[in-house]
């Protein structure tokens, strides 16, 4: 009886080896596909030349974890030329998945053109990891970003800070393009210190900025003034819902539904609706800040008083008009700022 049980015993040994075998010579032909397709990145792009460093993969048994020394990506047509690099990247998923995770350590920099000049921006986070999604066809869905403890230091302005900030985007089914027409994006971000407001009505910190939004008409290419100008003269725009902003004194929800274009300076233009809440030391702050004249303040109170009263049993939230026409922002009577070309420096096309 002895032999019968000696020969399964050293069969399933023998199994249990060819199985081992097979999945590791499974993994590392995983691990093999991995590499190659990093180092092949970007090698069928006519827009962008894609530079990879070494690349190392670990992670067995169960992922596949790359780490990548350093990425250049390097724009040298078009109307915006620009290069962006990162030190060290980490790319990872599962052996048998379709979620892919980059993660970006050390300092990275976008150096670009504008107004004749060179200009570089650098950036550095405790946290930056990118989540690419795919279909059940294995075709790219959409992504998601997260970064927390972010520093960008800026050409022309002090750096600024973001304390967290996650970033959502669905390829949309409509038009193809860089970006597809009907494709959806969501963003939360908290802390954001922008030192250049520091003596403004509204202080140098928005506390909560939050957003969904659908974007119509496909962008065509990465030459965005060209692209953005042709976006812009489609009739482009993009639908905003649920945005929230808590910046200061100023306190805005439910915004409802809004719509934004560019305009031929290719500055956001458009109109939403918003529900503002302590309404009045926001009136006070801009007063302040000199924004509002003593006549102007007495006429916004009155206006906002009135309209108040009807609202009285809404929790002492009054519905406004926010408007961004010629570069600046509105809210009701009241001026809140400026905004800039969405391309700062360089001069629109068409």
């Amino acid at each position: 009886m002895r032999r019968p049980v000696v020969r399964v015993a050293v069969a399933l040994v023998v199994l249990a080896a060819l199985a081992g075998a097979g999945y590791t010579a499974f993994w590392y032909v995983a691990a093999g596909k991995m590499r190659d397709a990093i180092a092949a990145w970007g090698a069928g792009s006519t827009d962008v030349q894609v530079r990879v460093g070494d690349v190392a993969v670990t992670g067995f048994p169960d992922r596949l974890i790359a780490n990548v020394g350093g990425v250049e990506v390097v724009r040298t047509q078009g109307a915006l030329p620009w290069t962006y690099r990162a030190e060290s990247l980490r790319v990872s998923r599962p052996l048998r998945g379709d979620t892919t995770v980059v993660s970006i350590s050390g300092p990275q920099t976008l150096t670009y053109t504008a107004d004749g000049q060179l200009q570089t921006v650098r950036a550095l986070a405790d946290l930056l990891a990118v989540e690419l999604r795919t279909d059940e066809d294995g075709a790219f869905a959409g992504f998601g970003l997260s970064l927390a403890g972010l520093k960008v230091e800026r050409p022309v302005a002090q750096p600024f800070t973001v304390r967290r900030l996650s970033f959502n985007m669905g390829v949309g089914s409509g038009l193809p393009g860089v970006i597809n027409d009907r494709s959806r994006f969501s963003l939360r971000a908290e802390n954001v210190v922008l030192p250049e407001h520091r003596r403004g009505a509204l202080g140098d910190t928005i506390e909560q900025l939050t957003f969904n939004a659908i974007w119509s008409q496909p962008l065509t290419s990465f030459d965005l003034p060209v692209s953005l100008a042709r976006w812009r003269d489609a009739n482009g725009y993009v639908t905003f819902t649920e945005v929230a902003l808590k910046w200061g004194t100023l306190d805005m929800t439910n915004l409802g539904s809004g719509v934004l274009k560019l305009d031929q300076e290719l500055r956001p233009t458009g109109g939403m609706n918003a529900g503002l809440i302590g309404y009045q030391i926001t009136v006070d702050a801009f007063h302040a800040a000199r924004r509002l004249t003593d006549e102007a303040r007495a006429a916004v109170q009155a206006a906002m008083t009135f309209l108040g009263q009807r609202v009285a049993g809404q929790g002492g939230r009054l519905g406004l008009p926010l408007d961004i026409t010629d570069g600046k922002i509105s809210v009701g009577p009241a001026t809140l700022g400026e905004v800039s070309p969405v391309l700062p420096g360089l001069k629109p096309r068409g």
